[in-house]
């Protein structure tokens, strides 16, 4: 693998750095006032998403602020619906609506047969314009969201902790569930291309909620359709990175051709890279409650963090999730600057 020109590719594919990249999942977010008053701009946030130079600003707002190792397309994993024909909203404290979940037969039909991706022409768009902002000097990470985990939105219609109903369907329906995985799946290797050809540099698949199922069925409804994916884009030799919110199921994802996971806080990262064989890099993972204590203690938790991973490449620095609304944007810059500090090897 020859060597690229930035730092963050670099680490994951494991080869020779000077220090320990970093990025922020959610970096261009709602702790941002800049953020908040560019979404109030745009009219909300599915109008900021479709609006792709306010998409851009948006995305390039943190690297204004922070000097990060990489952007991330601003979207959101469930703009893959367009495809399918389901409206999808966005409500306040509520978060992410569809008004006609897919829970039978019926409703599935009543979606088209002949999946559309230039529906999602608006994220090309976006992409183009921050690969133009960026002008080469980071990479940019494009994203989807797993097949099963989109697949829980578009059953449940919103975002719940229950999972009454995709529950119901693994139980009582498999053969239904199969049916949405393959659409999704279906117009996720059609989507996944239409960014790599607009220039994205590395691919993230968020299988958030991976964690809900069984080992057995983690395999069946989740890694298996995450597989066809990863194998659609092969020849494109782009990094794929893959985060799930879960603690257990790891096994399972030494199987997949991708190049580095991400884990989440409960996580040992060395720990991690061995159990891994030291076969993808690793990517996380500290405590975004860090970000509200002081300076020493944020400090020393990120020491401690680095210090978990006693190798000389293979690590990004992240949080173990999203970043949340109530973190101060200084605090972000003193991370940033001190993991760069701490982390030159």
């Amino acid at each position: 693998m020859s060597r690229s020109k930035h730092l963050l590719i670099n680490s994951i594919y494991q080869q020779n750095i000077d220090r320990t990249p970093i990025w922020i999942m959610r970096q261009a977010g709602r702790y941002l006032p800049e953020y908040i008053a560019t979404k109030n701009r745009a009219g909300g946030f599915m109008s900021l998403i479709r609006n792709p130079e306010l998409a851009c600003e948006v995305t390039m707002q943190p690297l204004r602020r922070y000097s990060l190792d990489s952007a991330i397309l601003f979207s959101d994993i469930l703009v893959v619906a367009d495809m399918f024909n389901m409206d999808l909203r966005f409500e306040e404290k509520k978060g992410p609506i569809f008004d006609n979940p897919i829970r039978t037969e019926a409703d599935l039909k009543k979606l088209p047969s002949q999946l559309d991706v230039s529906k999602l022409s608006y994220v090309n768009e976006t992409i183009k314009n921050i690969k133009g902002e960026l002008n080469e000097l980071l990479p940019l990470i494009g994203f989807i969201g797993s097949p099963w985990t989109v697949a829980t939105y578009l059953i449940e219609g919103n975002s719940t902790k229950q999972f009454a109903f995709v529950n119901e369907m693994v139980k009582s329906n498999p053969s239904l569930l199969v049916k949405v995985l393959e659409m999704i799946t279906k117009g996720s290797i059609d989507y996944v291309k239409q960014q790599i050809e607009n220039g994205v540099d590395a691919l993230m698949i968020f299988d958030t909620w991976g964690g809900l199922l069984s080992k057995e069925n983690y395999e069946k409804f989740s890694l298996s359709f995450i597989q066809k994916i990863i194998l659609s884009t092969k020849k494109d030799g782009v990094p794929i990175i893959y985060y799930s919110r879960s603690k257990s199921n790891f096994a399972e994802l030494k199987k997949l051709d991708i190049s580095c996971v991400g884990i989440s806080s409960e996580n040992n990262l060395g720990e991690m890279y061995k159990f891994f064989d030291k076969k993808f890099a690793i990517q996380g993972n500290l405590d975004v409650d860090i970000l509200k204590e002081d300076e020493s203690t944020i400090k020393k938790e990120i020491t401690k963090t680095l210090d978990t991973f006693p190798f000389k490449s293979g690590h990004i620095f992240n949080l173990g999730t999203g970043i949340t609304p109530d973190i101060h944007p200084d605090k972000v810059a003193y991370l940033v600057d001190q993991v760069k500090e701490l982390s030159i090897k």
